[in-house]
């Protein structure tokens, strides 16, 4: 049994507040219609008005727990100045002294739609995938119109008219449609491989049309191999160890490498005077009083050493995908290192699914153009171009999103190398949120294949919504003209919002069988 919490406690105790006296509103009302309850009439004709009141202040300190909630805030906020509205309507009408049968309507329906959307906010939490503020105000528009006809023609029924026409086309649960569907999605995630899903996972992903995906990603482990060592002037033995004995103290992939091979060549190493390393470009050392740099070709022309005869080496080496490392010592250039690791045997047939489902896959990362493009080539991936030096994938990610006004994810490689991260980078660039980025999905293996599953997950989710978003809308506009007609009563309302839970819930029940059945190819 769930844990009952002390937010919880208080939002049952206002909501049953709020329906104690959303019934005594509704007892008066009644009774100035069939002249019954006389005793409920304790503050005579304005008795509904102030059972009215308290019910919707009761509903809006039950909707106070969700204002926070920055999805459903604005459908929130227009209901109440609409309730807001309605109160006004029965108040100015009792002061100016317009009593009839149906003068606590407006009054009443202001109650019934707090309670309504109180409950539904509960029900049905609000997802940012739709407002719900065009078709409210579409409603609002209607209700007055209604009113206005109304009013012409018989102006003691407009009041009753715009209630019932407002109420009953009011969109209650728009902005949470896809609560349902997530709960059973969520099972179909964790089918075809996620761990961990934040609320917002699917919405996001269903939106982005690229992802950029870190080299690391693609890699089936952190090891690199020197494949290439090529000596201008000197033995290859030599350069290595050169190259090893600059990079000893660094626990750089590159460093392992290169020291790895020196223990196979047998190669004695020494320790550099100094060591100073260049984020995404190399590093400079001190090595028996040489300066020894050892990195890419903009590290060496910002230090004013010519690479030339190294960089027509060099491009044969990243034509194969491989990453390059030019050798400088005492300011000229003496070998150059070709490096490279093992690709994933999935992570091609990942990237040709990943753009069935509609996303272009991004190659991120630091190597030159030449690698890049080979890399990418090889997986069937776009090379990302021009990264900046020291750059991670999640600030490409975001420099992405803010030049080019879409949004992508940036998938990565998670610290402890047991797991994949998806990050959306449209938030990171928008500074959502406070602190470290937090992934919206991480899945429970390092297998990519997880990923082109979610997308597809988020697609049928979101397809799953404008039907039913289609017949939810259509359910209140008729009730809206149901309403304009008055030939529904206000007490459809709460029938209508039970119809419109059982219409969501079906559709998500129903098609998360078949949603289950396609994921089983992931798993």
């Amino acid at each position: 049994m769930p844990k009952m919490t002390i937010a919880s406690v208080l939002w049952f105790l206002f909501m049953s507040l709020s329906t104690l006296f959303l019934a005594m509103s509704s007892a008066v009302t009644a009774a100035a219609h069939f002249e019954t309850w006389p005793q409920l009439q304790v503050c005579d004709v304005y008795s509904a008005l102030i059972f009215s009141m308290f019910s919707s202040i009761f509903s809006l300190l039950a909707l106070s727990f969700s204002l926070n909630s920055a999805p459903g805030r604005p459908l929130t906020l227009l209901t109440i100045a609409v309730c807001t509205f309605l109160l006004a309507v029965t108040a100015l009408a009792q002061l100016a002294g317009h009593v009839s049968e149906t003068a606590n309507l407006p009054a009443f329906g202001a109650a019934l739609m707090m309670s309504l959307r109180a409950l539904g906010v509960a029900l049905l939490p609000p997802r940012g995938d739709r407002s719900g503020l065009k078709e409210a105000s579409a409603s609002l528009g209607f209700a007055l119109v209604v009113a206005c006809v109304w009013w012409i023609a018989l102006p003691d029924g407009a009041p009753m008219a715009l209630t019932l026409s407002l109420v009953l086309s009011w969109p209650f649960l728009i902005d949470g449609i896809n609560a349902f569907a997530d709960k059973v999605f969520h099972r179909a995630a964790l089918a075809s491989g996620a761990r961990e899903l934040r609320q917002e996972a699917f919405t996001r992903i269903a939106h982005a049309r690229d992802i950029i995906i870190d080299r690391a990603a693609v890699m089936s482990g952190p090891d690199l191999m020197v494949t290439n060592v090529m000596a201008f002037n000197n033995e290859p033995k030599t350069l290595l160890a050169v190259a090893a004995s600059a990079e000893s103290g660094s626990s750089h992939p590159v460093a392992a490498a290169l020291r790895q091979l020196a223990a196979q060549w047998q190669v004695d190493l020494k320790r550099p005077d100094r060591f100073e390393p260049t984020p995404g470009l190399g590093v400079v050392a001190l090595l028996g009083g040489q300066t020894v740099v050892i990195g890419t070709t903009s590290l060496l022309q910002r230090l004013k050493i010519d690479s030339f005869t190294a960089d027509a080496i060099a491009r044969s080496l990243e034509a194969d995908g491989k990453t390059v490392l030019r050798v400088a010592v005492a300011g000229r250039v003496v070998g150059v290192l070709g490096l490279e690791g093992t690709l994933r045997q999935d992570a091609g047939v990942a990237g040709m699914a990943l753009r069935s489902e509609g996303l272009v896959p991004w190659l991120y990362s630091g190597e030159s153009l030449k690698t890049r493009e080979a890399l990418a080539g090889m997986l069937g991936l776009e090379p990302f171009d021009d990264p900046a030096p020291g750059e991670t994938a999640m600030q490409a990610g975001s420099r992405f999103t803010s030049a080019s006004g879409a949004s992508a994810l940036v998938l990565t490689l998670s610290q402890d190398r047991s797991s994949l991260e998806l990050y959306d980078a449209g938030a990171v660039a928008r500074g959502d949120g406070t602190g470290e980025p937090v992934p919206i999905a991480v899945s429970n293996t390092d297998d990519i294949g997880a990923f082109p599953a979610l997308k597809g997950l988020a697609m049928r989710r979101n397809l799953l919504a404008v039907h039913a978003r289609r017949v939810l809308t259509s359910f209140w506009l008729l009730g809206g003209i149901c309403g304009a007609l008055a030939v529904a009563p206000l007490s459809a309302a709460p029938l209508l919002f039970t119809l419109n839970l059982g219409i969501l819930w079906a559709f998500a029940r129903f098609s998360v069988a078949d949603t289950l059945r396609r994921t089983n190819k992931f798993t």
